[in-house]
This record gives structure tokens, C-alpha cells and sequence, in this order.
């Protein structure tokens, strides 16, 4: 299977020009390509800064010699690194706006445009036409319930359910290689989230070599809909006090990711397997309780 990221000896800060306190440390790390990826972990473990590390968002990065960090959205390697480095706003911007798409917990929709046209404008900003992208937007808000929306309705006049609903139709509609999600069903009841998330797989299905990593604190929508699971661990800081005091930092290696069988019926990081009941009882699990 092709290689969507491969990163080594990552770690990154928040305040790291004063050699601040590390609070993710990725020591092996590869995803493939065409795959709905789920992180989770507890809380405070680094999931969102994961998200912001891979979809440079935010360069958290401690410099380090040993640092690799490749992604392979073309088939060619490109350090990100080396992005970085260059410091180009709009080079960055470009590389975003070619690869990547994003949908968060706050939908960020535009108040004074209509239902339709917050969903189109990502579609039309790749050079698709309206109309057809209209199209589109209709068969997706259908797909997500939400098909009796004309196209004359203004998106504040939809509840925050029906909102959250259109920002994650938003974010499927364009082409994209990675779409990042950070709890992206956060805010919707169980039946809409299953809908959402079989738009997001049928919409991966047609795009060859397209991928979803998502952040999410719901084991069960995890194990129902991914290929991929990483779990964050949870690690003690080197003297980092004790008891309440104590700080902690999230890793992730190659243990901490688990893959699903054909049949999704087993999940296994290599060396550890569970039957699904019982991964999504292992995902529940607080790393303090190993």
C-alpha cells in the first residue's frame, strides 16, 4: 500500500524556542494512502496537535537533526521540513489549498451566504461551475438529511444540528487528497453522525488515493467506519512531579497503530489483536489503567 505521511523522531512544543515542556513525541509513524484514519486518546494528549502538525496548521516542531517528516500526496516525497524552513506564507498556503481540506467542531460558516453557496464555494474555488456544483450540494445535503433545504435558505436560519451538517458537506464537496477532521461529529446525534461519516467513506471511494484522518472521542463511530486507529499513549514527563501534579505528554510509534482486517472483524498493531467488540473496550481504556 502507498505511503500518505512517514514521520520520524517528531516532536513537537508549544513554546519551543524556550525549550518548552514537549507535549507530543512521534517516534515512528507511517499512513498509508486511501484510508479513514481515526486518532484517539484522552484528553490533553495531543490528538488536536497531531492534526495541526500533519495539516500544517501550526509549526510545533523542535528542531532536530533526526527529524524526517515526508508526505507523499503526489507519489513524489515532500519534506515538509523543508516547508517549513522556507517560511513562505503563501507557499504554505498553496500547498494547503492544493492537498488538504478541513472540517471542525465550530462549523465557520459564512452568516450572509445561503445554505447552498457555503457548501459550493470550496467546489467553485477549484474551477467548478456553479450549477454543477449546486448539483452536488444537493445530492449531498440529501445524502445527510437535510435534502427539503432549498436553495434560497440562509445558513444562519438552520439549527445547530443542520449547521454542523452543512459545514461537513462543505468540506466533502472539493477534491482534496487529505481531509483533516477534529471531532467533526462532535455536535450530532449518533444517526447523523453514522450519515455523515458513510458520505465521508463513499466519498473517499471516489477518489482514488484520497484520505480522512480524524480526530474523535467516539470509540464506537472509530471502529465502525475506520481502516486505521491510532491510539496515543499516555507517558510520564521525566521529572514531572507527582500524583496531580504530574505532566504527561502523548507518543505515538508503530504500537500505537492498529489496523482492521478485511472482513472487520479483528484489529491488530502487529503484536497485540482484538476481536472488534473488544477493541472498542481497549479504546475506552485510560492509559493509566495498562
Amino acid at each position: 500500500m502507498d505511503t500518505l505521511f512517514e514521520i520520524s523522531n517528531l516532536r513537537c512544543s508549544y513554546d519551543k524556542e524556550n525549550h518548552g515542556r514537549i507535549v507530543l513525541d512521534i517516534r515512528h509513524l507511517v499512513i498509508p494512502k486511501g484510508r479513514k484514519v481515526f486518532i484517539v486518546g484522552e484528553s490533553g494528549i495531543g490528538k488536536s496537535t497531531i492534526l495541526e502538525v500533519l495539516g500544517l496548521m501550526n509549526n510545533t516542531i523542535v528542531p532536530d537533526p533526526a527529524t524526517r517528516f515526508l508526505f507523499f500526496g503526489d507519489g513524489h516525497p515532500v519534506d515538509i521540513l523543508e516547508l517549513w524552513r522556507r517560511n513562505d506564507d503563501r507557499e504554505l498556503s498553496g500547498f494547503r489549498r492544493k492537498h488538504f481540506n478541513f472540517i471542525f467542531q465550530s462549523t465557520n460558516l459564512m452568516r450572509n451566504f445561503t445554505a447552498y453557496e457555503n457548501i459550493s464555494i470550496t467546489r467553485m474555488l477549484q474551477g467548478y461551475d456553479k450549477e454543477s456544483s449546486f448539483e452536488k450540494a444537493e445530492k449531498i445535503l440529501g445524502d445527510l438529511g437535510l435534502g427539503h433545504i432549498g436553495r434560497d435558505r440562509m445558513a444562519q436560519e438552520l439549527s445547530g444540528g443542520q449547521q454542523q451538517r452543512l459545514a461537513f458537506a462543505r468540506a466533502v464537496i472539493p477534491d482534496f487528497t487529505v481531509l483533516f477532521g477534529d471531532e467533526p461529529t462532535g455536535n450530532l446525534d449518533s444517526d447523523n453522525a453514522v450519515r455523515a461519516m458513510k458520505l465521508l467513506s463513499d466519498k473517499l471511494s471516489g477518489l482514488e488515493g484520497s484520505s480522512a484522518i480524524i480526530v474523535s472521542h467516539d470509540m464506537h463511530l472509530a471502529t465502525a467506519f475506520a481502516d486505521t486507529v491510532i491510539k496515543i499513549r499516555k507517558e510520564m514527563c521525566a521529572g514531572g512531579g507527582e500524583g496531580e501534579d504530574a505532566s504527561f505528554y502523548g507518543l505515538i510509534d508503530q504500537d500505537c497503530v492498529y489496523n482492521v482486517s478485511p472482513d472487520r472483524g479483528n484489529w491488530s498493531n502487529g503484536r497485540q489483536s482484538y476481536t472488534a467488540s473488544d477493541f472498542e473496550t481497549f479504546l475506552k481504556r485510560r492509559s493509566d489503567e495498562r
